[in-house]
């Protein structure tokens, strides 16, 4: 059973769309080039996971968020989620500062979605537990293949490159958001 209710994730399409309309100069401000973060550009720790290099890497991105958005849209519908998102950009944007080699500058959301895949399905897990299985199964695959591939691959089209460290440092970020909730949760509780 497809999920449609809520809204609030949407709002990531309509920036992103936004930002992709912006000159390229601009645009070029705000991807995540490791070097000006390390000079002070803090702001593109988060920036550069809504910037694009292309359209249709834009659009690969928009088909993960509507996924995102009908399988578990409930979880959507109020803000509390966007604790998560910034906390899984900031998480994949270190990673990839620390642990990339190759990688000088990134842009995109593929990262940040894994994260909140991650999450999504492990809270609805009780729900609906064979859908949420496969997906946790096939995520867990592909990134586990990508890895098998290196630091970067080259993507579907528009020789869009994907880089794969994204993917695995935002399915670990999502579920060390979930560990760290459960562990505030268990704090508040005995209190």
């Amino acid at each position: 059973m497809i999920v449609s209710k809520g809204k609030n994730i949407y709002w990531l399409a309509l920036l992103t769309t936004l930002i992709m309309l912006l000159p390229g100069d601009i645009r070029d401000v705000l991807y995540l080039d490791f070097e000006r973060v390390m000079n002070g550009e803090i702001w593109r720790a988060i920036s550069g996971h809504l910037t694009h290099l292309s359209w249709m890497h834009w659009l690969l991105n928009m088909a993960g968020l509507i996924l995102l958005q009908q399988f578990y849209g409930r979880y959507f519908l109020t803000w509390h989620w966007l604790g998560a998102l910034v906390f899984i950009m900031l998480a994949v944007s270190i990673g990839l500062l620390t642990f990339s080699e190759e990688l000088k500058w990134y842009g995109g959301l593929s990262g940040a979605l894994m994260g909140l895949f991650y999450i999504s399905a492990i809270n609805d897990y009780p729900h609906r537990k064979i859908l949420n299985a496969l997906a946790l199964a096939g995520l867990s695959l592909y990134i586990f293949i990508q890895q098998l591939s290196g630091e970067r691959i080259e993507g579907l089209a528009n020789s869009v490159t994907v880089a794969t460290r994204a993917h695995l440092f935002g399915a670990v970020a999502g579920l060390l958001w979930l560990l760290l909730a459960h562990l505030w949760s268990k704090l508040n509780h005995n209190r």
